[in-house]
């Protein structure tokens, strides 16, 4: 990882891992996952509070990549769940309460993606491929996974363990996609 990436996402200059490759956390089986089940009728009325309790136990459980959301009663609804307003700024209200959101979310389901496209700017699709703007997407890459290294810092996580969130993070999110 470039040295500017680094400072940008938030991690300590280099690791004494002596080239040791580190996989990221989020790439642990499925088991373990903790469903969020998010209801229509909540999203509709911008309600947070019960959600906000709930990471605080998983800020106590810790659960790094542990947490996937799902939003019922959306079933019928023939848009993307990040074309669904309501639900993008109920997203974008939790993130403001939750900033190290994007610890907690899961590669699995792709819940980590669906919640980053809620809060981003979509251009435009083909079939499962979503387009958002380059200089967009990488600001918000960026903000997400030093939000989740600053938080992974606080809980006096390992440096390596910090590495490998920005890395699964980055990764799962495209970063690589938005510097070309």
């Amino acid at each position: 990882m470039e040295e500017n990436l680094r400072q940008r996402v938030g991690l300590p200059k280099r690791l004494a891992t002596g080239g040791a490759q580190i996989q990221p956390a989020a790439h642990t089986d499925s088991e373990g996952i903790t469903v969020l089940t998010v209801s229509r009728q909540d999203v509709e009325k911008g309600r947070l509070e019960n959600y906000l309790r709930e990471f605080n136990k998983y800020e106590k459980k810790r659960l790094r990549g542990k947490v996937t959301l799902i939003f019922d009663g959306y079933e019928q609804d023939p848009r993307e769940i990040y074309q669904i307003r309501e639900i993008t700024h109920w997203v974008d209200r939790l993130l403001k309460n939750v900033p190290y959101l994007f610890y907690f979310l899961s590669r699995e389901n792709y819940s980590m993606r669906i919640a980053f496209f809620c809060l981003s700017e979509v251009v435009g699709r083909s079939g499962a491929e979503v387009s958002i703007t380059k200089e967009q997407g990488r600001r918000l890459i960026e903000k997400v996974a030093k939000s989740a290294v600053v938080y992974a810092r606080k809980l006096k996580e390992s440096e390596e363990v910090q590495l490998a969130l920005a890395e699964g993070i980055l990764d799962e999110l495209g970063y690589g996609q938005t510097l070309h």
